[in-house]
């Protein structure tokens, strides 16, 4: 017995299936190159429709600027900046000149009153050897040597008058004893008094 197989129709239905696949393929790339057009597209419209907003915006941005100039708006509207960059130089001004008041920062007029009046005191028997200003000028004190306490006691009135018309006044005294240096052969020398008025 003979048979006979035909070998060519086994090959069509694979060409077939291959064609068929192929279709598909095809198929599938014209639908996903549809889509990314239609994609394409609407991101177009949205771009215009972006643009055109925003122009809208600057439309009526522009549109409200000329209203508030017409009506003084925006010159208010700076004055009022202005004002509240004032106010705030202004508190800090304030605090300084507090300070000042206060005298925490010291006299604005400076010390050169007070040298002058002291340098015009003068007690025979006395001399000066230091000026102490602290604490801004709300302290004051004077050291010096002296012969006698009776000189030192006549300085300290005279100091205390002079220094009347600026208010200021010296309460306070320390008064100490230097010692003498008894040293054989050397010259006799006067006891002097160290004082501290403040």
């Amino acid at each position: 017995m003979v048979q006979h197989i035909n070998l060519l129709t086994q090959r069509k239905v694979h060409k077939g299936f291959l064609n068929l696949a192929l279709m598909g393929l095809g198929a599938l790339v014209l639908v996903l190159a549809a889509l990314a057009a239609m994609a394409e597209w609407r991101l177009q419209q949205q771009i215009r429709v972006q643009s055109q907003t925003r122009r809208r915006v600057a439309d009526l941005r522009a549109a409200i600027d000329q209203k508030r100039q017409a009506l003084g708006l925006a010159e208010s509207e700076a004055m009022q900046r202005q004002v509240v960059q004032l106010r705030s130089q202004v508190e800090a001004k304030r605090d300084w000149a507090d300070l000042l008041k206060k005298g925490e920062l010291g006299n604005a007029r400076g010390y050169s009153q007070w040298l002058e009046t002291l340098a015009g005191v003068h007690v025979d028997g006395v001399w000066l050897q230091g000026l102490e200003i602290v604490k801004g000028g709300q302290s004051v004190g004077i050291q010096g040597k002296s012969l006698n306490a009776d000189a030192v006691m006549r300085y300290i009135d005279a100091v205390n008058e002079a220094f009347k018309p600026m208010n200021v006044r010296f309460t306070a005294m320390e008064i100490t004893q230097d010692a003498v240096n008894a040293e054989p052969g050397s010259p006799r020398q006067v006891p002097t008094l160290t004082f501290k008025i403040y």
